[in-house]
């Protein structure tokens, strides 16, 4: 057993002070005063002056320093997954592009191989697919060649591929075949996220109605707000059955966007991702196509947590729960996942007063 104590907790939702985490075979088995532990034989871990948070969980990540879960090796999916643990990710959806029917397979079986790793990693908690199903006039920086009509048959390899374990697709709502991919993907327990999309708000709104309760990037690759049309964003902001994605990195998203969106959605609605590409962990500069298209981001989870809390001036308390507790809700996961409580996985984050991380558990292991 591991006792951390003299930290502050938020778990996310609730701040306790002087607090201590029992942790046990990999799960907490406390997390409360210090003063209610009874006196233990433990490994005693004295984080005096720090702040003890959930693990942040990162449904839309594609790669970091230097390496893609679509190059389709397994020593490249490690390198993003260390990459972004370092800086607090404790579980994440490996995200694949649009790209050729081989590619996508490939890349699915280099992220399957990972099960067997035996290094301290991420939970991956599924798969996250960017298309390739989407429209090509808002396909960002998805190759044009390889956006496609949906296909019953194409999908149902790439979920043979994974073994089930796609829990997300990005689909244009306003496509050829959309009610029938929406349909197919619930049949499937694969949540239907608009993305990449110029849909109409009418046609966004059928898409809702059809299923759809997740949005990608929000205002990012789709029809945006417009005063006689407010589009899939106006959609996806409007419905409160759907969560949406924003990527806080000052680029993607202007601060006071971020601002309006937390006045417009539940909280609990709202997630933060990465988006991040290969130059995360290496870069800061916004990354383009060479046709100036945007082209994911270079940010770790806490740079979104501080940017956040700086741009909102909201309470921890209330922007935490975007990286760990909401995704968790999403996929189902919550009663385990995105939170310090009794009976959850020992995943942790270890922050100083500047939000750094510091520290990183993994199912009660210690990240390098």
């Amino acid at each position: 057993m591991i006792l951390i104590k003299n930290v502050e907790i938020y778990t996310p939702t609730k701040r306790i002070s002087n607090g201590a985490i029992l942790i046990k075979n990999g799960r907490i088995a406390y997390a409360g005063p210090l003063a209610s532990i009874p006196s233990l034989t433990v490994e005693v871990l004295d984080f005096k002056g720090y702040i003890a948070v959930p693990g942040f969980i990162d449904i839309h990540l594609h790669g970091g320093a230097g390496s893609d879960f679509m190059d389709g090796t397994e020593e490249a999916c490690l390198r993003v997954l260390k990459t972004h643990m370092k800086k607090g990710t404790t579980a994440a959806v490996p995200t694949l592009m649009t790209a050729a029917p081989e590619a996508i397979v490939k890349a699915i079986q280099a992220v399957n191989k990972l099960k067997t790793a035996k290094d301290v990693l991420p939970a991956i908690l599924g798969l996250h697919l960017e298309g390739p199903f989407i429209a090509r006039e808002k396909r960002g920086a998805q190759p044009e060649s390889h956006v496609r009509p949906f296909s019953a048959q194409e999908l149902g390899r790439y979920v043979k591929a994974a073994g089930d374990g796609i829990k997300i697709m990005t689909l244009a709502p306003e496509i050829l075949g959309a009610g029938p991919l929406i349909r197919d993907l619930k049949r499937r327990r694969i949540i239907p996220s608009a993305g990449h999309s110029n849909a109409s708000y009418v046609e966004a709104a059928a898409g809702i109605r059809a299923g759809i309760r997740h949005g990608t990037h929000l205002f990012n690759a789709m029809s945006g707000l417009f005063h006689r049309d407010p589009g899939l964003a106006g959609a996806l902001l409007l419905d409160d059955r759907v969560t949406v994605e924003l990527i806080a990195d000052g680029i993607h998203l202007h601060p006071a966007m971020a601002v309006l969106v937390t006045k417009i959605k539940p909280l609990g609605k709202i997630i933060l991702v990465t988006d991040a590409t290969k130059q995360a962990g290496r870069s800061r500069a916004p990354l383009r196509t060479r046709d100036g298209r945007l082209f994911g981001s270079a940010i770790t989870l806490d740079i979104a947590l501080r940017n956040m809390l700086r741009w909102t001036g909201r309470p921890m308390t209330e922007i935490l729960p975007m990286l760990t507790l909401n995704p968790a809700r999403l996929l189902g996961l919550a009663a385990v996942k995105g939170r310090i409580a009794k009976g959850a996985d020992a995943d942790l984050v270890i922050l100083d007063k500047k939000l750094a991380v510091k520290h990183v558990f993994v199912r009660g292991e210690k990240g390098s």
